[in-house]
């Protein structure tokens, strides 16, 4: 492996080392006083905020400092990882939350394509 390839790694994993943490942060804080059968808020937040963030790392930034930005720490604060995890749960618990979710999240990956979009070309 090439020390160019090595030193792009060393600058994701320092973005992950910042945006894994602080995305479980965001999702606790937003979370408080819900159930389990409640919409997941909190990973629609870091989604939607997180789909922001990366178009303004996209319109504003270049190199080793847009990879740590956009794929290590963007990458690590959002998740749809969270949303197969919260639908799977829902589905067993509470079939009518099940939907609202995946209607939410379906919403939520067409505001953050539209937020990226909008950032991304108000920046640039």
């Amino acid at each position: 492996m090439s020390s160019l390839m090595m030193t792009s790694y060393l600058w994701v994993a320092l973005g992950a080392v910042i945006g894994a943490p602080l995305r479980y942060l965001v999702e606790s804080l937003a979370n408080r006083n819900r159930s389990l059968t409640d919409f997941p808020r909190g990973l629609f937040m870091v989604n939607v905020v997180g789909s922001a963030l990366a178009g303004i790392v996209i319109a504003g930034t270049s190199g080793n400092l847009r990879l740590m930005l956009l794929v290590g720490f963007c990458g690590a604060f959002t998740t749809f990882s969270g949303f197969g995890w919260a639908a799977t749960r829902l589905w067993s618990e509470a079939r009518r939350m099940f939907w609202i979710t995946v209607l939410g999240m379906t919403a939520s990956c067409v505001l953050a394509f539209y937020i990226m979009w909008s950032v991304t070309s108000l920046l640039q």
